[in-house]
């Protein structure tokens, strides 16, 4: 009975009628400890010539012969990616898990009041094989988390979308799937290598492959959009490593790869159910140096422009796949690689305030005739970023950062040379519990 009751204290937490806070750890009716966590998390945000919280800076051109209004300064906040996390571990049966949500659903952006949605996060189980006084462990896992190949270490603030080179916003981000792996502990060097089935379907966007359509002046060029049929799930593979290198924290590297086969229709342009290949290969590491914190990812993608696109300004996103003026199906590619850098002063001098900067980019290539479409589309995005943040508390920590978004567009008379630049500054307040 007393289980049963802590129990319901955790659940009635998550409906908000006690403190989260105060409900700790609980064990259910299964043996299972429920620890309770999350944050709560504040932007202000002032941004110029960019939506709030993107890194996008707007088009010259919103369509043939219309220039976009002069660049102008707009304020935003957003307290909805406010988060609630359930820590699973049941120690008896080896098997721990996660499962999370927060108010970023559909409705969520700035200056919106109760619109954002509750949406599922993380709910997913791991079952390791081997718990105590082994020198490797097989694991399984099943449920819904990280794309196996998204790119996790940052050091900006913007939690929201993050930058670009190194989206947040939209793609996959999280999906169903299940992954079968070892972790090995070889003393100094300790590898994790999995493999994984899931669904990577929203990696790919078509929401703009019409527009050759447009280009050429069809009738009703919409009617050339092309659709997706998955037969299989994706197949990944993800090599993490980790490894001491006698300069603080142990390193972290990691490579993978991501394939996820598909077919594409559209009657008008006589394409039915080809077959295509999406695909991506990605390498990354962070390198601890005593009290400076290095991270650097690249990642090349075939047919996966929408890992790549940000939550605001997805408008504007290259199409993964699109019809030529020769009905055939081509794919667009793109290239993503990010620089960043931090200075923690709290191991350096005993200060708890840590110093960030860094840079991202990708860049799109093989879009040909998309380029004379009547929309823009971005041919290659960059962000320049840099930080401080002040842990006022052991639980709270307020920063200030300040984002330079340079992007280029190609369609709707945009010069595919000339830059477009946005700027924003943002205050975040972060308390963890």
């Amino acid at each position: 009975m007393k289980k049963r009751l802590v129990s319901l204290v955790a659940a009635a937490a998550l409906l908000g009628s006690v403190s989260l806070a105060s409900a700790g750890t609980v064990t259910t009716k299964g043996d299972t400890n429920i620890s309770i966590g999350g944050f709560i998390q504040t932007y202000f945000d002032w941004a110029n010539n960019q939506t709030n919280m993107g890194y996008q800076a707007n088009p010259e051109y919103t369509e043939p012969g219309k220039k976009n209004t002069s660049a102008q300064t707009s304020f935003g906040t957003t307290t909805q990616y406010t988060r609630i996390s359930l820590g699973l571990s049941n120690p008896t049966e080896g098997i721990t898990g996660v499962v999370e949500g927060d108010f970023w659903g559909s409705g969520a952006g700035q200056q919106l009041y109760g619109k954002g949605n509750f949406r599922l996060r993380h709910a997913y189980i791991v079952k390791e094989f081997c718990q105590e006084g082994c020198n490797y462990t097989p694991w399984l896992l099943i449920g819904q988390t990280w794309d196996p190949l998204e790119i996790l270490d940052t050091f900006t603030l913007n939690n929201l979308v993050g930058i670009a080179g190194q989206n947040f916003g939209e793609g996959v981000l999280r999906t169903s799937q299940i992954g079968f792996g070892v972790k090995f502990d070889l003393g100094s060097v300790k590898l994790n290598p999995g493999i994984y089935a899931a669904n990577l379907a929203g990696d790919s966007t078509f929401t703009n492959s019409y527009l050759v359509a447009t280009a050429y002046h069809l009738s009703n060029p919409t009617q050339y959009t092309l659709s997706q049929r998955l037969v299989s799930p994706a197949f990944a593979f993800k090599l993490p490593v980790e490894f001491n290198t006698g300069f603080g924290s142990p390193a972290r590297a990691y490579a993978g790869f991501g394939w996820q086969p598909m077919k594409l229709t559209n009657a008008k342009a006589g394409i039915d159910n080809e077959n295509e290949n999406a695909w991506m290969a990605t390498v990354g590491l962070t390198l601890p140096v005593y009290f400076v914190n290095l991270t650097g990812n690249f990642h090349y993608e075939r047919g996966m422009t929408a890992f790549d696109k940000p939550l605001f300004g997805d408008d504007y996103t290259m199409p993964s796949f699109y019809i030529d003026s020769n009905g055939s199906v081509q794919a667009v590619r793109g290239t993503s690689w990010t620089a960043q850098a931090q200075i923690d002063f709290n191991k350096l001098a005993q200060v708890p305030v840590t110093f960030a900067f860094g840079y991202g980019q990708t860049v799109f290539s093989n879009y040909g005739e998309l380029a004379d479409g009547n929309k823009p589309l971005v041919r290659k995005m960059g962000t320049m970023f840099a930080n401080v943040n002040y842990q006022l508390t052991k639980s709270l920590a307020l920063g200030l950062e300040y984002d330079r978004n340079r992007t280029y567009y190609v369609g709707a008379g945009n010069d595919g040379g000339s830059a477009q630049n946005g700027n924003q500054v943002f205050l975040r307040g972060m308390y963890s519990f």
